[in-house]
């Protein structure tokens, strides 16, 4: 047994398929599934139960993933620490974040001019609870949220805090307007996040405290497709909106009566892991970039 069968193991695992394991290992499925065979052979038990085409881990393989996994996560951080140790500048930051607008792609590229041989992994995701599944089993770094169950044990760094507006196109009869309430958006059409983000989902939540079901008539994967249908007139959106950005908008922003409608971004890591030199540079990085004063919160919700 060694450390490429236990990596390939681990990577059927996950995916529970062994076309597309090879896939993504880069080697012919008929080398993937002699490897695993042989390690079954080595441990003397079946790690998968098959039915046709179709893999399953069974009780033994579910036993034998949770050490791989704590053994390739070993080799890894051993690797970085290495890595630090001898000063190799060197390195990765994986995060997982919803958006992957230009203005997040300008503070990503501003972190690369700094450290340019630093590489990034990213994972992008609209729902939170996926990002904390991540960030508990060691697959990424960091991860860019807005909400979180204060009964995980994460810590946060709360970066930036954001008003949330109703969007509505230049020329709508709402335009006019400084506020609106709930009864103003009856018969509006509205442009919406996909329906299991995380945003999208408090802004439901509000909406039903507030007695209001919103008319969504489609649905987006990132806030900038959200703003161009807007302005083109397609229908409202919430959005939210630092007080910098309202001015660059092509759309009307107007606050919604009678809530406290506030979008909050953070940082969110976990403690009990090693983190690279790369990653520690990419946290501080974080808190210059978003003016953070003293030191980040490391205190984990209980």
């Amino acid at each position: 047994m060694d450390l490429l069968q236990i990596k390939y193991f681990q990577t059927v695992a996950r995916m529970q398929h062994m076309t597309r394991a090879a896939g993504v290992l880069q080697i012919a499925q008929p080398a993937l599934s002699a490897m695993i065979a042989k390690l079954e052979e080595d441990l003397g038990v079946p790690l998968f139960n098959r039915t046709g085409r179709n893999i399953v881990l069974n009780e033994y393989g579910k036993v034998f993933l949770k050490r791989a996994d704590k053994i390739l996560k070993e080799v890894e951080e051993g690797r970085q620490e290495i890595s630090d140790l001898s000063g190799n500048e060197m390195g990765s930051v994986s995060i997982a974040t919803t958006s992957l607008n230009k203005e997040f792609g300008k503070f990503l590229g501003s972190f690369s001019c700094l450290y340019p041989k630093v590489n990034f992994h990213i994972t992008q995701s609209g729902d939170d609870r996926e990002k904390l599944y991540l960030l508990e089993k060691d697959e990424i770094d960091f991860a860019f949220i807005n909400t979180i169950d204060e009964n995980t044990n994460f810590s946060t760094m709360k970066l930036a805090e954001e008003d949330i507006y109703l969007a509505v196109p230049p020329l709508h009869p709402l335009a006019s307007y400084q506020t609106v309430s709930f009864k103003d958006l009856k018969d509006e059409a509205f442009i919406g996040l996909k329906a299991n983000y995380s945003q999208q989902e408090f802004c439901n939540e509000i909406c039903k405290k507030s007695g209001f079901v919103p008319n969504v008539i489609c649905e987006c994967s990132e806030y900038t497709a959200v703003i161009n249908l807007v302005e083109a007139g397609l229908g409202v959106s919430f959005l939210p909106c630092s007080e910098k950005e309202e001015k660059k908008l092509p759309v009307v922003l107007l606050k919604i009566e009678g809530i406290n409608f506030k979008n909050i971004l953070q940082l969110v890591w976990k403690e009990q892991r090693y983190f690279s030199k790369a990653a520690r540079n990419f946290r501080e990085y974080v808190m210059q970039y978003f003016n953070i004063t003293g030191n980040y919160s490391e205190r984990a919700y209980q």
